[in-house]
Order: structure tokens, then sequence, then C-alpha cells
């Protein structure tokens, strides 16, 4: 049946509707066509869709197979797959690929399907829209071209950069072979910013990375670490050609100035370096530490204008305090003594009835200003300076204080790799968890499959004594790394959490409802509940309730509130 066909027929005051509803599917750039089970097309409107086809109306495709001759092989058979994962009533999909009429240029498109009826092995109706998406395309490639290089100088950027030396670093293991890495600063970018303005700065960033352009050959890499800074990495460098080498780069940079809108500007540099190698004293042994001991070595001499200063531990000495790592230090103990961190609960519902089962704890941080942020980074800072074990500790007594306000009140607490790996750390957190006595009941500890996969034996260890004392034990963002299902069978973990990135568009994305599948299958043969996280579409809730998955968490249910208070869809039925 078309489903389309009353909407088309000239009854009274219909007219309206159709041309409101054509007005607004224009203005998405947008058609909408209902394919059927003997390959027919039914589209919304045909003058709609021969101007989105850059068609005229007699040649609008009116059979899937015409409607393919539109496309090439790849989209194809990425449809033609879509449609066969249908195998249910109201099961979607969502494609982008490229059209091209006839004649007309090729441009991108989206489309979504979503089964309306049919039986069981054969195609049924499908609704479909298609949506032009070029401008996001352009959006996508542009994301696509910076998350590699640098916007501003079309270097490498730091991660791309960082990926290099890491590269380096493996072939300079291989055959035996040290490689190298140099940190190049401009020293006066801020006073050419000061006296020329910021567009003038820019302007000599860009000519300096046109110059390394052309010093640095393949196989050496070069790319842009932000701000005054540029890397280059070295992939044959004995310890005798760093220094040399430094000093002919710094000649080639600064032989003639850099021309500028108000005239020529002379350009400063300073250059620090490193060996790269496991096995030598005094290398980086890995990219990180490459960036780190080679701005260390020019922050040892900050007057240094135009030398080669090599990194070496004696530099230490030598060096001016880091305000930065002190700071983040003494922010991170102020924050605790001050009280300025905080818990906000995200609530995790029955998946089923949508009544609450718990809360999970996240930390939040107050900033000076008042302000009240995630502590996301705060974490991150909290780690490599290994004081995350008092941000657990801190998260673990705001959670027990408000389970003496609140009896009834179930929560989960995240525990992190830094408490779990720090044997006395742990003891003290399963000792201060043991002193809540009936309390201990009512809490369940998230453990990251990270961690789980990292040091099994440790969070094995862990598990085992919150299992003695009474806590549930789950394992958080499960999928992301791969855990084997021996370390998660010797956890002995009540539930597993599924990582976000295989919930979100679940419901038109079909690897990842098998791949949720097998997980849940897993879960149930070994009695583990299973909780997804992120859940924000009412799409993707219905097909996790199908799927089995027992507890739902995301911004459909609940954004993470100073207070517990999650209020079901139940209450208020009789």
């Amino acid at each position: 049946m078309n489903r389309f066909a009353e909407i088309r027929e000239p009854v009274e005051d219909d007219g309206h509707k159709t041309q409101f509803w054509s007005k607004a599917l224009n203005l998405l750039k947008s058609v909408v066509f209902e394919t059927e089970p003997e390959g027919t097309i039914a589209w919304q409107n045909d003058d709609l869709a021969a101007r989105f086809l850059h068609s005229v109306p007699e040649n609008v495709p009116h059979s899937v197979s015409d409607f393919e001759l539109y496309l090439n092989d790849t989209a194809r058979r990425a449809r033609q797959k879509a449609l066969k994962s249908l195998t249910w009533d109201g099961a979607q999909y969502a494609l982008t690929y490229c059209m091209s009429g006839y004649g007309s240029p090729m441009f991108w498109v989206e489309e979504r399907g979503q089964r309306l009826s049919g039986t069981p092995g054969k195609p049924g109706h499908v609704l479909c829209t298609l949506t032009k998406v070029d401008a996001r395309k352009q959006v996508e490639e542009r994301a696509a071209y910076t998350a590699s290089f640098d916007a501003l100088s079309g270097l490498w950027n730091r991660v791309r950069l960082r990926e290099g030396i890491n590269y380096l670093l493996a072939i300079a293991l291989r055959y035996d072979r040290p490689a190298g890495f140099m940190r190049v600063k401009v020293t006066n970018l801020v006073d050419v910013n000061t006296t020329y303005g910021f567009e003038a700065g820019d302007r000599l960033l860009k000519g300096v990375a046109d110059r390394l352009k052309h010093i640095v050959r393949q196989p050496d890499i070069v790319g842009r670490l932000g701000g005054a800074h540029f890397g280059i990495g070295l992939s044959e460098c004995p310890h005798e050609v760093l220094k040399p080498l430094a000093e002919r780069i710094m000649k080639d940079l600064s032989a003639t100035p850099y021309s500028g809108m108000h005239g020529d500007i002379v350009a400063e540099f300073s250059i620090s370096g490193v060996l790269l190698s496991k096995t030598k004293d005094y290398s980086a042994k890995s990219a990180d530490q490459a960036l780190r001991q080679t701005k260390m070595a020019l922050e040892s001499q900050q007057n240094l204008h135009g030398e080669f200063v090599e990194y070496s531990p004696k530099l230490l000495s030598t060096r001016p305090s880091a305000p930065n790592v002190e700071t983040r230090e003494e922010d991170i103990v102020s924050a605790l003594n001050e009280r300025r961190i905080s818990l906000a609960y995200q609530p995790i519902i029955d998946a089923k009835t949508r009544e609450l089962h718990h809360y999970e704890c996240l930390l939040r941080l107050r900033h000076n200003d008042g302000e009240i942020v995630s502590a996301g980074q705060f974490i991150l800072e909290a780690e490599r300076l290994g004081l995350i074990h008092l941000l657990d500790r801190r998260a673990l007594e705001l959670a027990s204080e408000r389970l003496k306000q609140d009896k009834t009140l179930k929560i989960a607490l995240n525990v992190s790799a830094g408490t779990v790996k720090n044997i006395d750390a742990a003891d003290k957190y399963l000792e201060a968890v043991k002193a809540l006595g009936p309390f201990v009941e009512n809490i369940t500890l998230e453990l990251t499959e990270t961690v789980a996969l990292e040091d099994p034996a440790l969070a094995t260890r862990f598990a085992n004594e919150a299992h003695a004392i009474g806590l549930e034990f789950s394992i958080d963002d499960f999928g992301s790394g791969y855990t084997s299902f021996q370390n998660l069978m010797a956890i002995e973990a009540d539930s597993i959490k599924i990582d976000g990135s295989f919930i979100q568009e679940l419901s038109t994305t079909p690897h990842k409802q098998t791949f949720v599948r097998m997980m849940v299958d897993l879960a149930q043969t070994l009695s583990i509940k299973t909780v997804a996280e992120m859940v924000d579409n009412p799409d993707d809730a219905e097909l996790l309730v199908r799927l089995g998955v027992d507890y739902l968490q995301g911004y459909l249910f609940g954004v993470p509130s100073p207070t517990p208070n999650y209020k079901s869809p139940n209450r208020h039925k009789p």
C-alpha cells in the first residue's frame, strides 16, 4: 500500500498540509520515500524528489533497481546490507554515501530507514529519508585533517608527531640505531605579538613552518607542538651528530628575516634535543618522555637564545622551580582541604520497569569563583601526580555522609587504578568501607576494564577483598579494552557496564547491535548483570531492552545532579 497516496490526493484542506511539509522538507534538504516488499518506491513528493536528485519528475526512480543507479558499488552493497539487517518491525539503519544523477555532480547524502511492517525472513515496508549532508561532510573532512595536522602551519600536530616519534623509536630499537628528537622554540614570539599584533606572530610561525618543511627531509619528521614550539624527529642520529645538526637547523632558520605586514621580522630561536633509545643512558624511552625532557631542557635556561642544549639529568639541579607542576599538586591538595570536591548523582534504572536501581557517584570540582565543573582533567592530573587515591577516599567520605542521611540509597563508586595498584592505598580504602558497617551492602565499586587488563593479579586481589566485606563489584567501560573472559571470571564481577561507545546510535548501527548482543549473552551465561551507559534516546533504550540489558544509565533518564532526585515514571500510577 502506498502510504503517501492520501497526501498526494487533492482532498479538501489537504493542499496546505502538503505544501507545508514540502516546504519543511525542502528547508531541511530532505526527501521521504517508502520501499515496498515488491521492490517499488513511493515518494512523498515527486517534484521535491526530482529537485533533490537533480533530475526531472518523469525520471524519478520508482523502483529500488532504478534508485540504485544513482549509487556506486560500495554504496549499493552497504544499502542492501542495511536493508537485510531490518529483521524486526521498528528496526532502523543509518548510512552516509555519495549519489550522482544523470550528468549531475556527486553529492553526499545521509539515508535513514525504519522498518514499518513485514514478515520474518522477508523484506518489509521501510520508511526512508534522504538528507543532503555536503556541508557536514566538509566539516568532517576538516575535522579529520585537524586531527593530524596543525591548522596554522600545515605541519603535523602534537598528536601525530607523538605517534611519529614512537615509530622512530621502534625502528631505532629494531635496528639498534639511535634516533633523535629536537624541540625548536621561537623565543621572541611574545615580543612580536606585543609589538606587531597576533596576526604578525601567526605569519612568523607560518614562515618558520615553511622553512622547516624544506630543512627536514624524509624519513625525518617535523610538526608543531603548539604555541612557539616545533618538534623534529630524526631517524638516524648518533650522539655526536645531535649538536652539529641542531646548530645547522638553527642557522638555516635564522639565515634571513621573515616577511611581515609592517616589514621584516628577525626571529630568535633556541633548540633542545635528546636521543631516542631504549638502552642508552640519558635517552628518551618514549615520545612523552622526549617531549617532557626537551621542554625541561629549554626551561632549565630560560634566557637561552641562539644556542642548543641537550637534555641531561644534571639540568634538574640548575632548572628553575617548576610552578606549573607544583601548582597543580597544590591545587589538588587545596581543593581537598577546602572541601571543593563534591559528588553528582546520576540514576541507573531497571531497564524493564524504569524504576531506580542505584546512582553512580561522579566527582565534581568547584573553582574558587564558584563554578562547578566535571573533574575529568583534574582526575588526570591527580593520576599523573600519584594523588588519585586521595580523590577516591574523598568520594567515599562524601558518599558515606549521604548514606547516613538516606539509609535506602544505593550507590556506585569509581575506584581508580592508582588505588587498586597501590596495595597500601587499597587496604586503607577497603578498611574505610568496612567501617561503614551495614551500609556496605548499599555500595557497588566500579573498576575500569583497563585496570583489569593491565594488572589482573592486583585487580583480582582487590575484588576478592571487596567481596569478602560484602561489596558488590562491577567492571566499567566493558568492551573498550577487550578483557579476556578468564580475567572477567577471575575478578568475579557482579555486573559489567558496557562502554558507551557501543551504546551511542545503537539502534542505527547493526555491528554495534551484534557486539552488544554478544556481551549480554556472555554476561547472562556467567550470571552477571549488565548496565548500558550513555543511553540518550528512546530508540536505543527500547533496543537495549530487547537485547536483554538489565540496567540503563544516560541523559534520557537523568543528568548528574548534586542530590539524588530520580522520579520514577510509575510513581503516580495506581
